[in-house]
C-alpha cells in the first residue's frame, strides 16, 4: 500500500518518503518462532544437565567409599550433604525462578555450575583429595543445583504450553524420560573412573553443563508475570509456596507418601548400593555405575513409554501400586541374588519408580497457578526429596549395625504401614486426572 499525503507542494525528499512509505507493516514484523523448536532445545539442556548429573552420581560415591576407604556411616554422612542444601534452597530458588526472566536465569547458573567439577579435577590431577575437599565440593553443586532444579521445571511448563499443546502430563514423562535416561548415560559415562581415573570425567562433567547453559540461550525469553516481578521478600514467597502444595487437596497426599517412602528409600539407592557393591560384592566403579544405571534406566524406560500412552486417570491408585511393587521388588536384595541378579532388581526398582514420579510431579504440574508454579515445584521437591538426607543418614548407621543385606528389610517392612496408612487416612487411592 503507498501513502498518500493532502494535496501540496511535494518537498525535495518525496520520493524517498514514498518509497520508504511504499512497505508493508507486514514487512517491519520479524518471522513467528518456531516453538516447537523450544522444546527440542529444551529436551538438549536437560540431556546435558544430567549426563553431567550422572557423572557426579557415580565419581562422589566412588571417591568417597573407594578412593577415600571411608566408613560407612561417613558414607551416608556425605550423600545427607549432597541433598540437603539442594533442598533447603530449592524453595528460595524457585522464589527466585517466579521473580526474574528464567531464561538467563538459568542460564547463568548453569555457567557457574561448570566451575566446582574443574576445580576438583586440578586437584585430583595434583592428588590433593581429602573428606572435607568432597563435601566441599558436593555443597557447592548441591547449593546450585537448589536454584537450577525450580527453574528448569517451571520452565518445562511454559515450555509446554506452546510446544506441545499444554500437554503437561506428556511434557512431565518425556522430561522425566530424559533426564533419568541422561543420568544412565552419565553412569555409563562414569563407570571407568577406576581405569582412567577422576579429573578426565570432571572435566567432561564441566563440559556438559556448558551444553547445558548454550541450549538454554536458544530458548524464547520467559518474563514473570508482572506481580510476580515486583521486589518481594524471599521467606514471604517461600512460605507462600509451602502453604500453597499443603493446602492443596490433591498434593497434600501426594506430597505425605512421597516425604515417607524417601525417608524409607532414598538412603538404601543413595548409601547402600555403594556399599553393597564395595562389601558384599567386592566390585568397584563399574559396579556402581551399572546397578545406578539399572535403576534410573528403569525409570527413564517407563516414564518414556507413559509419554506414548493416553495419560493415566487414576493417577493416586498408578503411585500407589508402584510403590508397592517397588518394595516388594527391593525385599529380594536381602537373600543376595549374584551381582546381575542386584541390576535386574534395580532396574525393576526403577520401572515401578518411574510410574510413581512422573504421576505426582504431573498433579503438581497440573495444579500449580501460573504465577506460583515454581515455588510449588520447589515446595513439592522438598517435601519428597526432604526425606532423603534424614534416610541416607539412618540407612548408614543401620548398616554399620546389621550390615547392608539385613538392613534393607527394615524401610521394605515400614512401606507397608505406610502403605495402609495413606490408603485408609487419605483420598490418594481415589484421585483420578482432571478430564
Amino acid at each position: 500500500m503507498r501513502c498518500h499525503f493532502p494535496t501540496a507542494p511535494a518537498p525535495a525528499y518525496n520520493a524517498a518518503t514514498d518509497a520508504i512509505c511504499s512497505f508493508k507493516d507486514s514487512d517491519m514484523i520479524p518471522p513467528a518462532r518456531d516453538h516447537r523448536a523450544d522444546h527440542r532445545w529444551y529436551m538438549a539442556g536437560l540431556w546435558g544437565y544430567f549426563l553431567a548429573g550422572g557423572i557426579q552420581g557415580v565419581l562422589f560415591p566412588w571417591i568417597i567409599a573407594f578412593v577415600l576407604h571411608e566408613s560407612s556411616d561417613r558414607v551416608g554422612i556425605a550423600q545427607m550433604f549432597s541433598m540437603l542444601p539442594m533442598l533447603l534452597l530449592g524453595l528460595f530458588g524457585g522464589a527466585a525462578a517466579d521473580r526474574t526472566e528464567l531464561r538467563g536465569h538459568l542460564m547463568r547458573l548453569q555457567i557457574i555450575a561448570t566451575l566446582p567439577p574443574l576445580v576438583l579435577a586440578v586437584l585430583m590431577y595434583n592428588d590433593i583429595v581429602t573428606y572435607e575437599i568432597m563435601i566441599l565440593y558436593v555443597l557447592a553443586l548441591s547449593s546450585l543445583g537448589g536454584y537450577i532444579m525450580p527453574a528448569r521445571d517451571s520452565m518445562l511448563s511454559r515450555v509446554a504450553m506452546h510446544s506441545l499443546g499444554g500437554n503437561i502430563q506428556r511434557a512431565v514423562a518425556l522430561a522425566m524420560s530424559g533426564q533419568f535416561l541422561g543420568q544412565v548415560g552419565g553412569y555409563l559415562l562414569g563407570s571407568p573412573a577406576e581405569y582412567i581415573g577422576a579429573w578426565p570425567l570432571l572435566i567432561l562433567q564441566s563440559a556438559l553443563l556448558a551444553f547445558a547453559a548454550f541450549t538454554t540461550s536458544r530458548l524464547a525469553p520467559s518474563p514473570p508475570s508482572p506481580r510476580e516481578s515486583q521486589h518481594r521478600a524471599p521467606f514471604r514467597d517461600v512460605k507462600e509456596g509451602l502453604l500453597a502444595v499443603w493446602q492443596h487437596d490433591r498434593i497434600r497426599p501426594v506430597l505425605l507418601l512421597m516425604f515417607f517412602s524417601g525417608i524409607l528409600f532414598m538412603g538404601v539407592f543413595m548409601v547402600l548400593f555403594p556399599l553393597l557393591i564395595r562389601d558384599v560384592y567386592h566390585g568397584s566403579s563399574r559396579e556402581i555405575g551399572f546397578v545406578f544405571m539399572s535403576f534410573f534406566g528403569g525409570i527413564g524406560i517407563s516414564s518414556f513409554l507413559l509419554s506414548r500412552l493416553r495419560p493415566i486417570r487414576r493417577q493416586g491408585r498408578a503411585i500407589m501400586l508402584a510403590m508397592c511393587t517397588g518394595s516388594f521388588v527391593m525385599v529380594l536384595v536381602h537373600f543376595e541374588p549374584p551381582i546381575w541378579g542386584v541390576f535386574l532388581l534395580a532396574h525393576g526398582w526403577g520401572l515401578a519408580a518411574g510410574i510413581s514420579m512422573s504421576q505426582s510431579r504431573a498433579i503438581v504440574q497440573e495444579c500449580a497457578s501460573e504465577t506460583m508454579r515454581a515455588r510449588m515445584l520447589a515446595g513439592f521437591n522438598l517435601g519428597t526429596m526432604g526425606g532423603g538426607p534424614i534416610g541416607a543418614v539412618l540407612i548408614g548407621y543401620l548398616i554399620k549395625w546389621v550390615g547392608p543385606l539385613n538392613a534393607v528389610l527394615v524401610p521394605c517392612g515400614a512401606m507397608i504401614f505406610l502403605w495402609f496408612a495413606i490408603y485408609s487416612l487419605t483420598p490418594l487411592w481415589r484421585m483420578e486426572a482432571p478430564r
